[in-house]
C-alpha cells in the first residue's frame, strides 16, 4: 500500500493441522507487517506476531511411570499437547555507504511466550524428557548485525545478541536448557593488497555457557553453567581459477563450465582453546558428586579445494 507516509506491506495467513495420535487440531494464525518511509528508503521496519505449535516427537512423549512394584516403566502419554509460543517481533534495516562500500545495520527485538512445555534435562549428551506438558515460559532476546563488503560479492559481519529464557519448573523460575545470555560473533574477509587472488578471512565467536545439572536431577533442585565458549578461525584462499570479470575473454573447453577453483587453508580454534562440551560425573564413597568436563576438539589444520 503506498500512502503519504510511505511504502506498507501486510501478510498473513492461518496454518490448520490435526494429529490423531491425541485428536488435537491446531490453528495458527500469522501476520507480517513491513513499512519503509517516503522521506527515507534507507530505513525498513517491520513486526510480526504469530501462535506457533510444535508437536512433540517419540521422545518427548515417552513418560516414565513407577507400577506397584517399584519398577520405572515407559508409557506413551496420549494425552500430550504440543508446546505452544505466541510470538512478538519488530524488526529494522538500515543500508548505508562507508568507505566507499555498501553497509548494512539489522536489529530485531523479540519477545515469546511458551505454554504446554515439555521440561527436560540434558544428561551428558543425552536429552531426558519428562513426558508431560507442565511448564511454562517466555523467550525474550535482541539481536543486532552490521554486514559489510569488504570484498564484493562477500558479506563480512559483526553480530550481538542478549538473550533470556525462563521456565516455572515445580513452582520454581529457572532457565531453560538453551538459555544463552549473550552472544557476539564476527566473520571478516578481505583481499591481500596488490594479490587480488589470495583472500584473508577470520571468523571468531564469544557466547555464553548453558545451564548444567548433576544426573539424576532437574534445575529447580540446582544447577550451574559451563564456561563461556570462545573460539577464533582463521583461513588464506587462493584463486586458481578467478571468477571472470566483466570484459574479460571468455574460456574454452572444459573450463568454460566452470566458475571458479579455490584452494584454501584454515587453522580452526586457532589459540588452542578447551571449550567445555559436556559433563562426566564422578561419584565418591561420601556420594559426593564431581563434573569433569569433556571438551571439544582443539586446534585443527584444513586444507580444501572448492570448485
Amino acid at each position: 500500500i503506498n500512502s503519504s507516509l510511505g511504502l506498507f506491506s501486510f501478510n498473513g495467513g492461518v496454518r490448520l493441522s490435526y494429529w490423531d495420535f491425541n485428536k488435537e487440531l491446531l490453528l495458527s494464525p500469522r501476520v507480517n507487517v513491513s513499512f519503509i518511509p517516503e522521506a527515507n528508503n534507507s530505513f525498513a521496519l517491520r513486526f510480526a506476531t504469530g501462535l506457533y505449535y510444535q508437536s512433540p516427537f517419540y521422545k518427548e512423549y515417552r513418560m516414565p511411570v513407577v507400577d506397584t512394584d517399584g519398577n520405572t516403566i515407559i508409557t506413551l502419554n496420549k494425552d500430550i499437547k504440543s508446546q505452544r509460543s505466541l510470538q512478538f517481533i519488530l524488526g529494522g534495516d538500515y543500508t548505508f555507504r562507508a568507505l566507499d562500500r555498501p553497509f548494512k545495520l539489522s536489529a530485531e527485538l523479540y519477545y515469546k511466550h511458551l505454554s504446554n512445555l515439555i521440561p527436560y534435562e540434558v544428561d551428558n549428551l543425552k536429552i531426558v524428557y519428562s513426558g508431560l506438558n507442565e511448564t511454562t515460559g517466555y523467550t525474550a532476546g535482541l539481536d543486532m548485525k552490521l554486514f559489510g563488503q569488504f570484498v564484493p560479492g562477500t558479506d563480512s559481519w559483526i553480530s550481538f545478541s542478549l538473550m533470556k529464557t525462563q521456565e516455572s519448573l515445580n513452582g520454581i523460575n529457572v532457565p531453560r536448557p538453551t538459555d544463552q545470555r549473550y552472544s557476539f560473533a564476527m566473520y571478516f574477509t578481505d583481499y591481500f593488497p596488490n594479490i587480488p587472488k589470495l583472500k584473508f578471512s577470520l571468523r571468531g565467536i564469544f557466547s555464553d555457557g548453558l545451564p548444567t545439572t548433576a544426573p539424576q536431577s532437574s534445575r529447580d533442585v540446582g544447577y550451574f553453567r559451563a564456561p563461556a565458549y570462545k573460539r577464533v578461525d582463521a583461513g588464506l584462499s587462493y584463486a586458481l581459477l578467478s571468477p571472470l570479470k566483466e570484459g574479460d575473454v571468455k574460456r574454452a573447453g572444459i573450463l568454460k563450465h566452470i566458475k571458479s577453483i579455490w584452494l584454501g587453508f584454515d587453522i580452526f580454534n586457532l589459540l588452542d582453546i578447551s571449550n567445555v562440551s559436556s559433563y562426566y560425573w564422578v561419584t565418591d564413597v561420601n556420594e559426593i558428586q564431581y563434573a569433569v568436563p569433556n571438551y571439544l576438539t582443539r586446534r585443527q589444520f584444513n586444507l580444501r579445494l572448492s570448485v
